[in-house]
């Protein structure tokens, strides 16, 4: 009897190449017929077929029937249940929302005649150009050389492409991570797609050769596309135009599209009308300065990539009429979405500032990132990265993580239809440990059956999985496996820093008993010769409740603890978290949780052990200053959230919050806990009003709208301001009507803002005078006033600093300075703000 699946899509852009491929690639592994069926749409699909299933056009919340029928349905079934549970990681990021035609008035006063696109990513360039021929499926099917093999010898031709480009997707997929290894593994997909290898060989069969055959198959599936409600999916008609003609290279030669590759000797930006992924990642892109498109889409793949690689991109561009001098510089400025071809050399000044204060920005971003994390105070508190895959190491390192504070080993378990070999797990994590490049990993032993079942381990159907026969509870029975992967950690503790973690621990024989195993491992390494790290930590999570009263004979077994926040939640208040109906019940800022994660903090300080906390609790900036004050060693999270919850720590004052964390368990309710952390202050360390870094020494600007962008770049670079063209706004709205030149070559300019945090004092001193209201000045005082302050405040300061600039004295005193500390210490000392 069949077995039906009922599913509502939660993916922000529908069913994708992405997600799509691995639907088909699980049911492929089984026997089963699966059967998908859009109830919107009417459409329906073979589940095994990556491309049928996108053209279902099944979209965020649309309701799918899916019907399973064959020897192995109802493992088929379970499996795939707890794949669409894990699709919303798959989901886009959407792309950044555009200043669509607005242009910062620091850049209007150049008033620069410009070409309006559509950005794709932020950012500017300057550089030379050059044109990029494009290719379309009319170019493609005109180029076909007509001539007719036997159709033996052109279905062995179709089959020599399909496995050729096939095997060079696998190489790439091996050296590649992040956004491009997900893209080449969507390529992949769509080359191993049976709809697709089919509807080719019916076209061989009504006599075409196999370049028509490769052309029309991919026509037709992008005709389906077209026909989407989804603007995304519509986008996707470029990735089958760029598998088809990488078809056409792998089956008739390297010459057979008669494309040069595009050679770039200095930074350039290229103009293309359409750019498929692969000729994007054919360019060099140590000399791609920027990307100009006409028709490109923003959720295309080569749109996403230029995003993921930080290249500033444009489209909806028609240059075709344009006339531009390969050696003449043009802009691209993707915060407004522009193109500035003929800028003269004020413009020129004004972005080659932009360039370096916004690569400035960056360098202290990561900087910051990569500094450890302490709070005011000096509490240091480790951040740590949640990731699934080799591909996502790199990019937690470069995003800041102290250390790979979990690893979930599972995900190289499943999708398959056999275990992993003990040489895969070796080389898999001992890859892991040598890109953590001397920061630990901590790998979480399998935590799979259950909610998470493969087909290989014959788990069984399960009335409640989450509560049933999964994680450390399948160890017993499949020892072999448990003690398979233990000693590929180890093997990998030989070459970097790891660490083992064991998951749904529930009763202290679980613990001994794995414990025991690893001893017996570890003997076996040693008989064998095999180095590993002997003083290997061993951790186990804190999830299952029970434990939080059993720490103390736990700890015998244990080097740390780390608490998982959303099973905790889930078993605490025996809701399921999976279950929308039940999202009010499992709060995560309901104080029975934050007592039990206070009880298990406590009790891990007592028995001197560190405790660490990861899930999607970690990540919560709002949260932050409880589970600081609740005494987290660590907080482990996924890799965007790091900068930025490094950064709101650094504002945290640790006495403060354990203050905080002291009134808000006694709580009464989440309520209550969400409406004090709002109120609370230990977020907010204020700056003062006057620091070192705001006193800028002989700035080089040429003239007064220069000026105003230096200092107040100089706010944004120092966190002062997040909305500098807002503030430039504010303070051009009052130097129009009044410049607020007050004499002996002094200017005030000044502003009462919303685009300000702190209330500030900004001073500079110029390389050379410049005009001011018809007047020279040479130094400059900014007042931006915070709208939080008081009533009078901006005027108290203009009117003590304007007071004091008549003061002949002070006034020499500053004009005899000879560097930026000595200005700082004499404004402070007598100006008491």
């Amino acid at each position: 009897m069949a077995v039906i699946v009922t599913y509502t899509c939660d993916l922000n852009e529908g069913i994708h190449a992405r997600p799509a491929g691995y639907i088909a690639r699980l049911c492929n592994l089984f026997q089963a017929a699966v059967s998908w069926e859009n109830i919107r749409t009417g459409l329906q699909a073979n589940a095994k077929s990556a491309l049928s299933l996108v053209a279902t056009d099944t979209l965020l919340n649309d309701e799918c029937r899916i019907v399973l029928s064959g020897n192995d349905e109802q493992q088929t079934a379970s499996e795939l249940r707890a794949l669409l549970a894990r699709l919303p990681a798959f989901s886009i990021a959407s792309a950044p929302v555009s200043l669509h035609g607005y242009l910062p008035r620091c850049l209007r006063e150049l008033n620069p005649r410009v070409i309006q696109g559509t950005r794709i990513n932020k950012g500017a360039a300057i550089a030379k150009t050059l044109f990029m021929q494009s290719l379309t499926f009319s170019e493609l099917a005109a180029r076909n050389p007509g001539r007719i093999e036997d159709l033996e010898s052109e279905k062995a031709r179709l089959i020599t492409g399909l496995e050729g480009l096939g095997a060079e997707k696998e190489i790439a997929l091996g050296q590649t991570q992040g956004v491009e290894h997900d893209l080449i593994e969507a390529q992949h997909s769509l080359i191993s797609d049976i709809a697709f290898q089919n509807n080719a060989i019916g076209y061989l069969n009504d006599k075409m050769n196999a370049w028509s055959a490769i052309v029309q198959a991919a026509l037709d599936f992008c005709r389906v596309l077209e026909r989407s409600s989804s603007h995304y999916l519509r986008e996707r008609t470029l990735d089958i135009l760029d598998i088809a003609s990488q078809l056409i290279r792998i089956m008739y030669g390297e010459q057979a599209l008669a494309q040069q590759p595009l050679t770039l000797n200095a930074p350039t930006i290229v103009f293309a009308s359409t750019l498929t992924p692969d000729q994007f990642l054919a360019l060099d892109r140590t000399q791609l300065a920027g990307l100009v498109m006409s028709t490109t889409g923003k959720t295309s793949h080569t749109a996403i990539l230029a995003r993921s690689l930080g290249i500033p991109a444009l489209t909806d561009i028609d240059f075709s009429a344009l006339k531009l001098d390969a050696d003449r510089q043009v802009i691209i400025d993707g915060d407004p979405g522009i193109l500035i071809t003929d800028p003269d050399e004020k413009i020129l000044r004004y972005y080659r500032h932009e360039i370096a204060i916004q690569q400035k920005m960056q360098r202290l971003m990561r900087a910051s990132a990569a500094t450890p994390a302490r709070t005011s105070d000096g509490h240091r508190v480790e951040i740590a990265a949640n990731i699934s895959s080799l591909a996502e190491v790199q990019a937690a390192i470069d995003g800041g993580a102290e250390h790979i504070g979990l690893y979930r080993t599972e995900t190289a378990f499943m999708q398959r239809d056999r275990p992993p070999s003990g040489e895969e797990l070796n080389e898999l994590y001992s890859q892991v440990v040598r890109l953590a490049a001397g920061k630990s990993v901590t790998f979480r032993t399998f935590d799979i059956g259950g909610d998470k079942p493969v087909g290989y381990l014959n788990c069984g159907k399960e009335e409640n999985p989450f509560l049933g026969f999964r994680a450390v509870r399948t160890y017993p029975q499949y020892r072999d496996l448990f003690a398979l992967q233990l000693k590929a950690i180890l093997s990998a503790s030989a070459v970097g820093r790891a660490k083992i973690l064991l998951p749904m621990i529930a009763r202290v024989e679980e613990l001994i008993w794995c414990r025991e195993v690893l001893e017996s491992v570890k003997q076996e390494m040693r008989r064998e010769g095999r180095g590993f790290d002997e003083r290997i930590a061993l951790g186990i999570m804190l999830e299952v409740p029970s434990v939080l009263f059993a720490m103390e004979e736990m700890a015998e077994y244990v080097d740390f603890f780390s608490l998982g926040s959303n099973d905790l939640a889930q078993y605490l208040f025996a809701a399921d978290r999976g279950n929308s109906r039940l999202k009010g019940v499992s709060d995560s800022y309901a104080p029975p949780l934050l007592r039990a994660l206070k009880l298990a903090t406590g009790e891990a300080h007592r028995l001197g052990k560190p405790i660490g906390l990861c899930g999607e609790l970690a990540a919560d900036e709002s949260i932050l200053p409880l589970l600081i004050g609740l005494g987290f060693d660590e907080l482990s999270m996924s890799c965007p959230a790091i900068a930025g919850i490094k950064q709101a720590l650094r504002e945290l004052s640790f006495a403060d919050c354990q203050t905080l964390a002291r009134v808000l368990l006694q709580s009464p309710n989440a309520e209550r806990v969400k409406t004090e952390l709002r109120r609370s202050a230990v977020g907010a360390v204020k700056k003062p009003l006057l620091s070192p870094e705001m006193v800028m020494w002989g700035i080089d600007a040429a003239d007064k709208n220069e000026a105003i962008k230096i200092m107040v770049d100089n706010l944004w670079l120092h966190q002062r301001t997040t909305a500098r063209e807002i503030l430039c706004d504010d303070i051009w709205a009052r130097e129009v009507p009044f410049p607020t030149v007050v004499g002996s070559g002094f200017a005030i300019p000044h502003a009462r803002t919303d685009a300000i945090g702190d209330s500030t004092v900004s001073v500079a001193t110029l390389k050379q005078p410049i005009a001011w209201g018809g007047v020279m000045v040479d130094t400059l005082f900014m007042l931006t006033i915070s709208k939080s302050a008081k009533d009078n405040e901006h005027m108290k300061y203009f009117s003590t600093l304007a007071r004091m600039l008549m003061n002949d004295e002070f006034v020499r005193q500053i004009k005899e300075t000879q560097n930026p500390k000595a200005l700082y210490d004499l404004i402070s000392r007598t100006l008491a703000f």
